[in-house]
């Protein structure tokens, strides 16, 4: 019962060592973030010039509508508070 419950026979184990890795400088760290950037942006699959105009289309007319619908909208609450409150 006095026995460590990890121990194997008394025999004792010595600690592993493990490496550190080395402290790199400031400027280092951001060197390798740079290089990191620019290897993954050479995997990007980047567009071509007809599906960018056809994307930043669709873009336009989806904000053109929603614009239009929050300016209907301000419109008959502008008009209900004007009868409510007048």
């Amino acid at each position: 019962m006095g026995k460590n419950k990890g121990s194997a026979g008394g025999a004792t184990k010595k600690p592993q060592q493990q490496r550190q890795p080395q402290k790199k400088g400031f400027f280092a760290g951001i060197k390798e973030f740079v290089l990191g950037v620019r290897n993954e942006l050479k995997k990007v699959s980047w567009p071509n010039r007809d599906q960018l105009r056809q994307s930043t289309m669709v873009v336009i007319i989806i904000v053109v509508i929603l614009g239009l619908y929050v300016a209907a909208w301000d419109l008959v609450f502008r008009g209900l508070s004007g009868i409510i409150f007048l």
